[in-house]
């Protein structure tokens, strides 16, 4: 309203009032479902579909007839999972729809460690089933390309529809879940320290068994059956199994909690299903335009080169992105720590031993292929992370290498990896490219040129004038098209097209899951804060109160409160026992007479009535 106000100049200039414009927005939202919820909310996503050929989404309806479940994902998506889905992050969110249906995202990290998402899904519960019709038809859309790991938080429902599905992805289960369920259920704080360090350090499997026996005997947990759960489940969490597995650095589900609560700031618990779906729409978009930053950063950008090896550094920085060049500089830096333990040559390899500086207990070897040029380290970072590590980079500098070798450079952490991917390729050739794809395609091919052309005049020029003079036949060719001049063709097209076919759908049912806390507690009666009944009142209310008008029927209240009282000791165990002792806690009767809360200070017997 303030808008329209400052606009206008004055509010005797804008000509309605604040109720006026609630009415309209109201107006509006009805005609968006007049034919239903479900309705309106499929009808965005078709015309969507209309308006992106790789747009995706499907749906299942139940026995009557009710949309049951969603999933859906745009061209992005698709196209950055043909690119970054070799790790898929499983999570689940609650309190985002009217319907409290549970919102899945499935997520990953891209080439600038920012989270990227590859699909939602809105659930009717969470059976093993629903998940994997969430997977199955995620696979689906993604042209039956699977994941190489898979993280969750822990749910068993998940571990039963990834071991299913993906039965040869590598499954990881959240770190932070893992510790918050030790402290919930290992009151020794020792324990919990120590469990810690054994999920994190890379031990090998012998070194783990080891040191996991020593704990539970010195925290006298042996017997513990939580305990034995999580030891029989140890090659899901545990580093010393999972090393050598790509994760892309990730060993929890912040990505995805941190997702959630971003989408928070956008979703709440009152929306409708067709909202949910034009609000989540938006928080994508959002996210997208905010990455845009970590691009410019990276392809237009140089940074500054701090360390002692300055063209070793330099050619990380030319091929990484920025964020992922700043976390490869840390272990060029390590380098200088290492102490050799000398070397051994077999052939055309070499093989190298280093120690850390002050530990010696510890060393890595590190083997180096003259022929291939290629680099293969004991701690195997570079194949769970994709990035060379320190003892990579001691070899480097020993063999006088000034360019890092292309061996030791994984392509999904490069700049240019959306147009070197092979998989993009392949997943964009079967169907027409969309407008979004197509963007990033031509920007990605076009940087390099820019960047030379930049250092000479006559380039520079020649340049210019090439694209001013295609930027207008291009624009032409756009507004004869039909995509009219303002830049969203896209969008209108969705906005009208929403309302013009119906499915059949009823709306949802509301969902009842494990995760809504606010359905469990809608369970519990209230009581009356005069009485304690639970008899449909409140203390305002209630018939039984004593004033000075109607004590005989407080009286009878309290013969009625007493004997209820006994009748409950009875169902629940409690009164007297055959040898004359009273056993449990009766109904205190104070609370009706005088009005005032039953505290619990004071129990009384059927013996002192």
């Amino acid at each position: 309203m303030k808008h329209f106000v400052i606009k206008a100049g004055g509010y005797s200039n804008v000509g309605f009032c604040i109720k006026d414009l609630y009415n309209r927005m109201d107006e509006e939202r009805r005609k968006d479902i007049f034919n239903g919820d479900a309705e309106g909310a499929l009808g965005f996503l078709a015309a969507k579909k209309d308006a992106d050929d790789m747009f995706f989404y499907k749906y299942h309806v139940d026995n009557e007839g009710r949309l049951a479940r969603l999933f859906w994902a745009d061209s992005k998506s698709r196209v950055d999972f043909s690119v970054f889905g070799d790790v898929l992050v499983f999570d689940t969110t609650y309190k985002t729809n009217k319907y409290r249906k549970p919102l899945v995202v499935l997520a990953g990290v891209n080439n600038h460690l920012n989270s990227t998402i590859f699909g939602c899904a809105l659930l009717s519960d969470e059976r093993i089933e629903t998940y994997e019709w969430v997977l199955s038809t995620f696979v689906e859309a993604m042209k039956g390309r699977k994941p190489v790991a898979v993280m969750t938080d822990g749910d068993s429902a998940m571990r039963r529809a990834i071991k299913n599905l993906l039965p040869d992805a590598c499954h990881r289960l959240c770190s932070w879940h893992l510790h918050r369920n030790a402290r919930s259920n290992i009151r020794c704080e020792e324990f919990n320290n120590r469990l810690y360090d054994l999920m994190a350090r890379k031990f090998s499997t012998l070194e783990f068994e080891d040191r996991w026996a020593r704990l539970v005997n010195e925290c006298g947990v042996v017997e513990n059956e939580w305990v034995k759960k999580l030891y029989r489940r140890r090659r899901l969490w545990a580093e010393a199994y999972l090393r050598g597995h790509f994760f892309a650095g990730m060993r929890s589900t912040q990505r995805c909690e941190k997702m959630n609560a971003f989408l928070n700031e956008y979703l709440n618990e009152k929306m409708r299903l067709y909202e949910f779906i034009r609000s989540f729409d938006s928080a994508i978009a959002w996210l997208r335009h905010t990455e845009s930053k970590a691009v410019h950063t990276s392809e237009n950008t140089k940074p500054v080169l701090t360390t002692i090896l300055p063209e070793l550094e330099g050619s990380t920085a030319e091929v990484f992105t920025r964020n992922v060049f700043f976390m490869v500089r840390k272990h060029l830096n390590r380098q200088g720590l290492l102490i050799s333990e000398g070397w051994s040559e077999d052939g055309g390899s070499r093989t190298y031993y280093y120690s850390k500086y002050g530990g010696h207990e510890i060393s890595w070897r590190v083997v180096y292929d003259r022929s291939m040029e290629k680099l293969i380290c004991s701690c195997m970072k570079f194949e769970s992370k994709g990035i060379p590590c320190a003892h990579m980079f001691r070899v480097m500098v020993v063999e006088g290498m000034n360019r890092i070798p292309e061996a030791c450079i994984s392509k999904r952490w490069t700049k240019g990896v959306y147009s070197t991917n092979n998989g993009m390729k392949a997943f964009v050739a079967d169907e027409q490219l969309t407008q979004m794809a197509r963007y990033g395609t031509l920007k990605s091919s076009c940087n390099s040129m820019c960047y030379y052309a930049s250092y000479m005049d006559d380039a520079f020029n020649d340049l210019q004038q090439m694209f001013d003079k295609h930027s207008v036949d291009l624009k032409e060719k756009w507004i004869e098209s039909g995509y009219g001049g303002d830049g969203f063709a896209m969008d209108s097209r969705v906005m009208n097209d929403r309302s013009r076919r119906t499915f059949g759908l009823l709306d949802p049912r509301v969902s009842r899951c494990k995760g809504d806390h606010k359905h469990a507690e809608s369970k519990k009666k209230r009581k009356c804060g005069h009485c304690r009944l639970q008899a449909g009142h409140n203390q305002r209310t209630c018939p039984y109160k004593k004033n000075s008008h109607n004590t005989a029927v407080h009286d009878d209240h309290m013969e009625n409160c007493l004997d209820e009282s006994l009748e409950k000791s009875i169902e629940i165990g409690t009164g007297w026992s055959d040898s004359g002792e009273w056993r449990g806690q009766a109904f205190a009767p104070q609370a009706c007479g005088s009005g005032g809360r039953d505290t619990g200070d004071q129990q009384r017997s059927p013996g002192e009535r």
